[in-house]
This record gives C-alpha cells, structure tokens and sequence, in this order.
C-alpha cells in the first residue's frame, strides 16, 4: 500500500493537453474571419520569405550601423535582461518540485557558578522537505513560467528585429534630411541668382521696386527654409545616435543620395506569418502560458501532500545522565486540505480563466495587425514604384519649363511672377521626389519587418 501511494506521488496525475496551435487561431479570430491561401494586396511575391534582408540592401554603411546598436542600445539591453529573469524564474518554480534539503549545527553551554561547572547541550541535524505534486499544480506552474520565459525570449527576437528596421528607418531618414538640405541650400543660390537678375532689370528700368522686394523675401524664406533645412538634418542624426547607444553629438554623415533599391522580396502565404513572426509566436506562448496558470488556480483547490524527514543527534547532559540514545529520526506525511479561504481560490480560478481569455483575445489582435501591416506593406511597395516614375518625370519637366520660362524672361516676353512660381513650384516637385524616395525604402523596411523575415542569416524566431 505504501508503495503505491508513493508511486502516486512521484508520478502525479498527468496535465491537460495545451490547445493545439489551430485550436488557438480559431478561438482567437473573430467568427466569419477566414486566414486566405494568398495575399490579397496585389503585387505579392510568390515563394517562401527570406531571411538575411539587411544584407539584400545592398549598403556597407547600414549593415555596421545595425551591428553596431545590436552591441550597445540600451532598450534591446533591458530586453536581454528581461529575458535572463524570466529564465531564472523557470528555475525558481521549477525548484518546488525537487525535495528541499537542509542542515542545522547548533550548540550552547550553560555555566554553573554554584557547583563551578558547565553544561554543553549540541545539536546537529538534517531536515528533507518535499511538497508532492500529486494533481500537477505545480507542474502547471513550471510549464506555465516556462512558457513565460519562452514568450520574452521571442519578444527579444521581435526587438532585434525591430531594432534594425529602426536603425535602417533612421538612416534613410537622415538621407532624406541630407538631400532636403542640400535642396534647400539649392534653393538659396536659385533665388540669390534670381534677386541679382532683378536687380540688373530694375537699373536698367524693365523692373519694378515691388519685383526687388518680392525677389528679395523669397531669397529671405529660402534661406530660413535652409536653417530650418540644418535643424532636421541634425535632429535626425541625433535620433540615430541614440539608437546606436551613443551621445547624440549630430555627427555622423549620411549617404547624398539612396541607395539603389532591390526587387520586391517574396512574401510566402499568410498562414505561414503565423509561424514566422516572433511576436505572433511569443503571443501564442502567451496563451500557453495562461492555458497553464488557469490549469494551476484549478488545481490549488484540491488537497496537498507533503513529505518531511528530520534525522540528526542530540548532545545534552540529562540525556547522557539517563543513558538515552542521543541520535533520533522522523518521518511525516502531511496534508493540507483548502475548507475555507474566503472564496479567494475561487475568485484565483476566474482571475485566471479571464486572463486565459485575454491572452487569446491578445493573440487575436497581434496577428490582425500583423496581417494589415503586411497587406499594407505590399499594396504600398506596388503604389510607390508606379509613383516613382511619373514624379521622376514631372520634376524634368518642371526644370524645363523653369528654363524656357527664364529665357523669356530675360528676353522680356515673360514677367517675375511667372518665372518665380514655376520656380517654387519645381523646388516643392524635387523635394516631394526626395519624400517619396525616402518613403519607398521606409516601406520596404516596414514589408520585410512585417513579413517575419531576419535581417541576418538566422530565423528571425531563433534570434537570440
């Protein structure tokens, strides 16, 4: 009989299966919502997701920049450690299911100045304490904090990734800067150009006061303009600086002009997106996880068992006067039975079946969100490169139309105003060109974070 209550213990009742994978999907999307076979968004490359995008870029530059705020951001930092507690804390719990030992060494001594005489009493002994998880509560909680554990570890995968999606965001957006100022400061000589043409006019009386006073205030803006200009182009290399984990000193130069971009990159099936995105994953270890907790606040409400040995020796003066044995051991099989907590194991049990139904409404709301970004991120990447074309050509022919216009000008068959708007309006088509050619990288970052891809060799779900 006792060995059968002790096989009991040592084995327990075996834990519920967790949901299966598509048991979580289909609980989590709303009724009616269908995962297709294929990307909606037209343009979607056909065949699997690749990894190494960083590399696909194409620019040395960026690739040390990415390696270098790997090394020393202070976010991705705190993610590692939050990574390293939450092992730890797989360890701790998991510690309640081994047997917990301990020693105890003491003694005393006890002067008789009556009879001149001391008495020593010692004590040594070692005590063996171990909860046994008969019903598996404690087992749920170990795969429960395991799957915490596993959940933060994908989270730092997703903040690596999102970490050089950044830093190439950043980068493209101090070219853009770079590239605005140097229209900018483009614009200044236009108009002092413009301002000195006038002048020569209005001494040779073709112009007005008014043509030198207008002239005069755009050469005034241009050159505000071209602060302002210097003011973003440093405010964003700032911001890379402290992506990198360095002192926001505003000094690191960026590339004069985009790089080329490369082809559009395969986007694989939406249902694969599931499987590759740490973030969706981590959320699904999040369910896990509750599925656990919520299976352990069940299980508190049954009785627990526990074992305790204690066994060591007694060294006192009485005992030896008696002539009593002065070694002693003990064993006991304890139970603790909930009769009445107040409703507080109860209301444990509904606080963790209603986080069990938020972690899925959780996984839920990730991979929607994932599904939008990617549909966007394509539909985006299609848009852009017919775009791309038609403003290339409209700033050729808004430069033409700037030249022809200044010949005639100078030729008197045109007036200043005209000259001066299709000027400004060639200035603005150049600077939305350089917008929208920043937008185009942007957005293909945005598609390759969206996709699940890595920026290195390594899956993006075993990036650690």
């Amino acid at each position: 009989m006792g060995s059968a209550v002790l096989a009991v213990a040592l084995g327990g009742c075996a834990l519920t299966a967790a949901p299966s994978h598509d048991a979580v999907v289909a609980q989590a999307l709303p009724k009616g919502t269908n995962i297709p076979s294929a990307w909606r968004a037209p343009g979607a490359g056909a065949g699997a997701v690749a990894d190494d995008w960083l590399a696909a870029l194409g620019d040395p530059t960026l690739v040390a920049l990415v390696v270098e705020a790997l090394a020393h951001n202070l976010d991705l930092r705190q993610a590692a450690d939050r990574v390293s507690i939450a092992e730890q804390s797989v360890i701790v719990i998991g510690a309640q299911l081994e047997p917990h030992v301990g020693a105890n060494v003491g003694g005393r001594t006890t002067r008789d100045d009556e009879h001149d005489s001391n008495s020593n009493v010692t004590v040594a002994y070692a005590d063996v304490a171990w909860e046994l998880d008969v019903w598996g509560k404690l087992r749920a909680q170990h795969a429960a904090a395991r799957a915490g554990y596993e959940a933060t570890a994908l989270d730092y995968a997703y903040a690596r990734q999102s970490l050089a999606a950044a830093v190439a965001k950043s980068w493209y957006l101090t070219i853009e800067t770079r590239e605005l100022l140097a229209l900018a400061e483009k614009s200044v000589g236009i108009y002092r150009e413009l301002a000195q043409l006038v002048q020569l006019r209005r001494a040779a009386g073709k112009d007005s006061n008014l043509d030198v006073a207008d002239t005069r205030a755009k050469l005034e803006a241009a050159m505000s303009q071209s602060e302002f200009a210097r003011q973003s182009y440093d405010e964003a290399r700032r911001g890379l600086d402290v992506l990198l984990g360095r002192y926001p000193a505003a000094e690191i130069d960026a590339a004069a002009e985009f790089p080329a971009l490369s082809p559009s990159p395969s986007t694989g099936m939406p249902a694969e997106l599931l499987e590759r995105r740490p973030d969706i994953i981590a959320a699904e270890r999040e369910v896990i996880g509750a599925f656990r907790q919520q299976e352990a606040a069940e299980l508190a409400l049954r009785p627990d068992f526990s074992l305790s040995l204690v066994g060591g020796r007694v060294g006192d003066p009485v005992l030896t006067l008696l002539r009593l044995n002065p070694w002693f051991a003990s064993a006991a099989l304890g139970t603790a039975v909930p009769i009445y907590e107040g409703g507080a194991l109860r209301a444990e049990v509904k606080i963790a079946t209603a986080q069990q139904a938020q972690a899925v409404a959780h996984y839920g709301s990730v991979t929607l969100k994932a599904f939008r970004e990617v549909e966007n991120a394509i539909s985006n990447d299609q848009l852009l490169a017919r775009r791309l074309p038609l403003d290339e050509s409209q700033t050729q022919d808004r430069a033409e139309a700037v030249r022809i216009a200044t010949v005639q000008y100078v030729a008197g068959r045109r007036d200043l105003l005209w000259v001066s708007n299709l000027q400004s309006n060639e200035l603005a088509s150049d600077a939305d060109l350089i917008k929208l050619r920043a937008l185009q990288h942007v957005n293909r970052i945005f598609l390759y974070l969206a996709l699940g891809g890595s920026f290195d060799a390594a899956p993006a779900a075993a990036s650690r």
